[in-house]
């Protein structure tokens, strides 16, 4: 339950870090060996071992050069803009955004998502927020980030809190909800609002789909009050938050990772998988990318599977259909595919050639998954 006594002293290990930390721990990140890696194949598409250390040298220098302007979380964000526009610059076809008009501004928000990429989808939800004149969100990330140590800490850096799951036995596990409850409520408490993915991980098949655990820990937040789940949703705004990319960089080794678990039942990541996969996301071409915000849920229902679906059914009704998704189901039915000559088509067609068999099909039923029925 949340105090008045509740503190940010309480959160120190999941909280994201506090503006007086971020130059030094900027600094200590553009030594990490890791993070100069992912920034050289950024900024050079290198990924060789042989060239890595011709580049580094370079790297470092101009990522110091650009922390040493970092004196507050206003100058951050400043850099996260420049970085983020050149992005959506070079590597897709347009960014939009719809129904941010609909969010309330004098309450905050929880913004309940889809999740396709690894660290675009809450950046990207940020971005066109701060766009319009609304306050950021705080981003909940899973302690599975943990595994990518540069990956973490740079989204902590990055206003993330971390959602604590991968511990042993059911009392620590309850445990570590009620933190991250705890948590969200204070947040929640202080004005501001909070992103969070609807489940654990990114969706590997094209469909979103929510966990009612998630709507559960919020529910917790509040369970001094009332146990009623509809109580929480008279203490914020419950947004329902769709991206859509007409590209995702990463889908083939989604499809390469779903093979594997239906051919073993298991899938073991390599060393620098979620790495690659992280700077693959930015770097990849994503065609048209779309953030669509539902409007905020006020009904009354019966329990966390009942308010689940309908947040499904607002994702699903605020997707964008995009020709790529048509021409994968198209594809998967045996038909001709009518996509318009262009990068779209080049890029599309580069991942499918890319696989074979089992894990072809899987590619495309990431794609045919979000077209229209």
């Amino acid at each position: 339950m949340v105090t008045q006594a509740s503190s940010l002293d309480e959160f120190a290990d999941i909280a994201p870090y506090a503006d007086a930390e971020l130059p030094g721990r900027l600094l200590a990140l553009c030594s990490d060996p890791e993070l100069l890696d992912a920034a050289c194949a950024l900024r050079f598409k290198i990924a060789t071992n042989f060239l890595k250390p011709l580049v580094r040298p370079l790297v470092h220098s101009r990522l110091k050069r650009e922390v040493s302007k970092i004196k507050d979380r206003a100058t951050w964000h400043q850099l996260m803009v420049h970085f983020i526009e050149g992005m959506l610059e070079t590597t897709t076809d347009g960014f939009t955004y719809s129904g941010i008009d609909a969010i309330p501004r004098d309450r905050p928000s929880v913004f309940i998502s889809n999740h396709r990429d690894i660290t675009l989808d809450p950046v990207l939800v940020n971005y066109s927020l701060w766009l319009n004149g609304h306050s950021t969100s705080k981003i909940a990330i899973g302690d599975n980030l943990l595994n990518l140590r540069v990956g973490a800490e740079f989204m902590r850096i990055n206003d993330s809190f971390i959602v604590v799951r991968s511990v042993p036995g059911l009392k620590a596990q309850y445990a570590a909800m009620s933190k991250t409850s705890r948590y969200i409520r204070y947040v929640l408490a202080q004005g501001q609002s909070v992103w969070i993915a609807q489940r654990e991980g990114r969706s590997k098949d094209g469909a979103d789909r929510t966990d009612p655990a998630v709507l559960k820990m919020f529910a917790l937040a509040y369970r001094d009050e009332s146990k009623d789940i509809n109580h929480m949703l008279g203490r914020f705004n419950l947004v329902p938050t769709t991206l859509t990319y007409e590209l995702d960089p990463c889908a083939p080794r989604k499809a390469i990772e779903l093979a594997e678990r239906e051919r073993t039942g298991n899938y073991e990541k390599s060393e620098h998988e979620d790495r690659d996969s992280l700077v693959q996301g930015i770097r990849g071409f994503k065609g048209r990318v779309h953030v669509a915000y539902g409007h905020p849920i006020q009904a009354e229902y019966r329990d966390a599977d009942e308010l689940a679906h309908v947040i499904d059914e607002a994702m699903t009704e605020n997707r964008q259909c995009y020709p790529t998704f048509q021409a994968a189901r198209d594809m998967l039915d045996g038909n001709r595919v009518t996509l318009e000559h262009g990068r779209v088509k080049d890029e599309f067609s580069t991942q499918w050639q890319s696989l074979e068999g089992r894990e072809r099909e899987l590619l495309l039923q990431q794609y045919a998954n979000q077209a229209r029925d």
